[in-house]
């Protein structure tokens, strides 16, 4: 293992074709991987890190950084920090600290921790889990069955094309489910349940809180809204041309137009 270590100024260091321990030190510094298992530290100050192919770690230490994985199971790490990160191809961990950062997971199924800050998810491709922290964050998830995990703070969390799970927590949320089988909690605050296609559910509906935006269906009125609701046992299901949305624990007679949005 090759070991390159910079100085106090901004450093260009580019690695091997085979497995580098890269340091920038302090300064605004430009590392490069490439081939081989990469362990790269930026260090203090606004760095940008490029892991290229293996499966590397980046660590971009303090301040304003850029991680771009490339291709491989990466792990990638930052302190405090309005951070970009990239996880590129390949089943990442990216573990983001305090700051407003944007986080990209790109392909592959990957594990994405967001701390304190008001961030941006985009997860990517395949089976992703989100856990989005405090803060007003918004989450886009993609074509998988993934995971997304809101704290405290008004979230947005967005599924796609596959089964997903979306967990508001604390907070005035915005939950949509997109166009798979998903299952959406909102959790404490005043929460919005987006359901525009396929077999949805709603864990934890708060009557005179929450809502339930159904613009999709192009219904005129609550008495449009009402005629597609049914009580089947404890549970009140919406049903629009073959598209059902479960919402728990709920009555009929509990309901009114208060309820939706339409």
């Amino acid at each position: 293992m090759a070991t390159i270590i910079g100085n106090g100024s901004a450093n260009r260091l580019l690695g091997t074709n085979f497995a580098d321990l890269i340091r920038g030190l302090d300064g605004d510094d430009t590392l490069f991987g490439r081939g081989g298992n990469d362990t790269l530290f930026g260090g203090d100050d606004a760095d940008r890190l490029w892991g290229h192919d293996g499966n590397d770690t980046l660590s971009g230490g303090e301040d304003n950084d850029r991680l771009y994985a490339g291709d491989g199971n990466d792990l990638l790490i930052d302190d405090e920090g309005d951070d970009f990160f990239d996880g590129g191809t390949g089943a990442d961990r990216i573990w983001a600290d305090e700051g407003n950062d944007t986080i990209v997971g790109g392909t592959g199924a990957d594990q994405i921790y967001a701390d304190e800050g008001n961030d941006r998810i985009d997860a990517g491709s395949e089976d992703d889990g989100v856990a989005a922290g405090e803060g007003n964050d918004y989450v886009v998830l993609g074509g998988g069955a993934d995971l997304a995990i809101g704290g405290e703070g008004d979230d947005s969390l967005f599924g796609n094309l596959g089964n997903d799970t979306l967990i508001g927590n604390e907070g005035n949320d915005v939950l949509a489910g997109g166009l798979g089988h998903d299952i959406m909690t909102g959790g404490e605050g005043a929460d919005r349940f987006i359901f525009t296609q396929g077999r949805d559910v709603i864990r934890d509906f708060d009557n005179g809180d929450d809502r339930i935006d159904v613009q999709q269906f192009n219904l005129s009125s609550w008495g449009a809204v009402r005629t597609q609701l049914i009580q089947q046992g404890d549970d009140v299901v919406f049903v629009y041309h073959g598209n059902t949305l479960r919402i728990e624990d709920t009555q009929i007679a509990q309901m009114d137009a208060s309820d939706f949005i339409w």
